[in-house]
């Protein structure tokens, strides 16, 4: 199996309780994104679960740490092999440079992708893309807990028992930059297929709720959008 590229990912999560609150904020918030040099792409989420506590999740996608960087546009519409591998993205905070720093911005830690599966871009590869993602809460946050986030975090869970029907491509675990009220590690899982098959994605997530790992949801893509001098917003 080829590597993957080494670069140094950071996301910045902003989380939204009803269409009001994501009226007033997301466009100026997405607008704010798209002006930052590091910033790469953006997903806005929309919860496939009625009363669910976060309607709405914006997921924005920055680089750092790297001099040479140029963003990419390219990106696969499919995989070549249903083989899983795991890249590490730990870096030291002493070689980041500039890189913004707020409450709801997370480090990415480790991944676990399909073969075939490059890093970068993160805009989804199918309209059919679903995403599950599980929040946590922590007194603080160690390196044996990092060390053992597959375990924990129910991502060895999702790894061997996400219904092959939904195509699991990617598995991200997420760090917070900084020890807020916010959550302090986030599980981000994409399945390229899941509105396809909604009704096993629905199944699968209610099987991840029973397991009270964290607080979960289910999410299809609302829109996305990456820097204005590449294309507009789609």
């Amino acid at each position: 199996m080829s590597s993957l590229p080494h670069y140094n990912v950071q996301a910045r999560f902003k989380f939204y309780m009803n269409e009001d609150s994501l009226a007033k904020e997301w466009k100026s918030s997405a607008k704010s994104n798209t002006h930052q040099a590091t910033f790469l792409e953006g997903i806005l989420l929309k919860s496939l679960e009625k009363n669910a506590q976060y309607s709405y999740v914006d997921y924005s996608v920055f680089f750092s740490g790297i001099k040479d960087f140029r963003r990419q546009t390219e990106q696969k519409n499919h995989v070549q092999m249903d083989i899983l591998r795991v890249h590490n993205h730990k870096f030291s905070i002493e070689v980041l440079g500039n890189r913004i720093i707020q409450p709801e911005f997370y480090d990415e830690i480790e991944c676990i992708v399909r073969d075939g599966v490059k890093q970068l871009p993160r805009t989804p590869v199918s309209k059919d893309s679903v995403y599950y993602l599980t929040s946590f809460h922590a007194l603080e946050q160690t390196p044996s807990m990092e060390e053992l986030w597959s375990t924990w975090s129910g991502a060895k869970f999702i790894l061997w028992n996400c219904p092959r029907v939904l195509k699991l491509r990617r598995i991200t675990f997420l760090r917070a930059t900084m020890r807020t009220e916010n959550f302090a590690y986030l599980i981000l899982c994409e399945c390229e297929n899941g509105m396809e098959h909604l009704n096993v994605a629905m199944d699968f997530y209610e099987t991840l709720k029973t397991r009270r790992c964290g607080l979960v949801g289910l999410y299809k893509v609302e829109r996305y959008y990456i820097p204005p001098h590449h294309k507009s917003d789609k």
